[in-house]
């Protein structure tokens, strides 16, 4: 396969992780919930019990998946155009990304399982 694909798709995984940053900042400092990030288009975010708890809970998590998702789209990006990294190295990059992919996916659905 052609690296630029994996380039475009390094980028992407860059802006997703400062989106959800974004996302991040928002929910702090102004308590907006960006739902796009957070929840399927199913859930009403007026029917929550508890949305400083579902706050509280998803925001430490979403700080997380953020600064992996930039960690690394950045480590393809440097792989690509700067200095090939070690095999084993980028693997365990990817391994670290995917896990942190999983846990966030889990983490939203039992968020809004316990919140709503």
């Amino acid at each position: 396969m052609d690296n630029s694909i994996w380039s475009i798709l390094d980028v992407i995984f860059v802006g997703a992780g400062i989106y959800v940053l974004y996302a991040w900042v928002m929910m702090k400092t102004k308590g907006e919930i960006i739902t796009s990030i957070l929840m399927s288009k199913d859930v009403e975010l007026r029917k929550c019990k508890d949305l400083d708890g579902y706050k509280a809970y998803i925001a430490p998590r979403m700080l997380v998946f953020g600064i992996a998702a930039i960690l690394y789209g950045a480590a393809g990006l440097v792989n690509t155009y700067v200095a090939p990294l070690p095999g084993a190295v980028y693997g365990v990059i990817m391994a670290l990304f995917l896990a942190v992919l999983i846990w966030y996916a889990m983490a939203t659905r039992k968020g809004v399982q316990k919140f709503w």
